[in-house]
């Protein structure tokens, strides 16, 4: 009998995140991080416009959103969550803006869609980039010993995809520029101009 055969399975040596997982988590966090931007971008846009109080406000909401998606893009591009300890801190305060705009408004009976679609987007992406922290030491990621599946993959990206895509819109029409958007089965129709 040869060494190699007496050795037990679970001694082989194993890596802390499979190759796709971690692609396919790292996905999740990056998209969810784009759509929480763009609601949060939306949101900038509902107090700007409404030159109320809270403009001030709104500008901080321009320059986080504008943050989040160049964060996730910048990922996207490197394949590894970049900015991680900057991004981890803007997150948590995120979170607790948004659950602070939340009992406000609720107190008032209000419950604003886009507040509640930033505060599980920016979850998400907390969520899914704590995760990987957990997995990786460092923003470099360590060491992968083979690529990542492409099907799985794929069929990963297309389902981060929708579960984002399915709170970033409600997110995006509770807004101003929600409430003002064309309804799609009007962009075709001659003659009408709802704006």
């Amino acid at each position: 009998m040869s060494a190699q055969a007496a050795t037990p399975v679970s001694a082989q040596p194993t890596t802390s995140v499979g190759p796709t997982l971690g692609a396919s988590l790292t996905l999740f966090s990056c998209f969810a991080g784009m759509g929480a931007g763009l609601v949060e971008l939306s949101i900038a846009s509902s107090y700007i416009l409404g030159r109320g109080p809270l403009v001030w406000a709104g500008s901080l909401f321009v320059v986080w959103g504008l943050a989040l998606i160049a964060s996730s893009i910048a990922s996207l591009q490197r394949g590894r969550l970049r900015f991680r300890k900057p991004t981890t801190a803007g997150l948590l305060a995120a979170v607790l803006v948004h659950v602070g705009f939340l009992v406000a408004g609720m107190a008032q009976r209000v419950l604003d869609g886009g507040h509640l679609a930033a505060l599980f987007l920016v979850l998400m992406a907390l969520g899914s980039s704590a995760w990987l922290a957990r997995r990786f030491r460092d923003d470099v990621g360590g060491t992968v010993s083979a690529p990542p599946r492409a099907g799985a993959l794929l069929a990963a990206a297309f389902a981060a995809a929708v579960v984002v895509a399915a709170i970033t819109t409600p997110g995006l029409a509770a807004s101003v520029a929600g409430a003002h958007a064309v309804p799609h089965g009007e962009h075709s129709l001659p003659g009408v101009h709802n704006h």
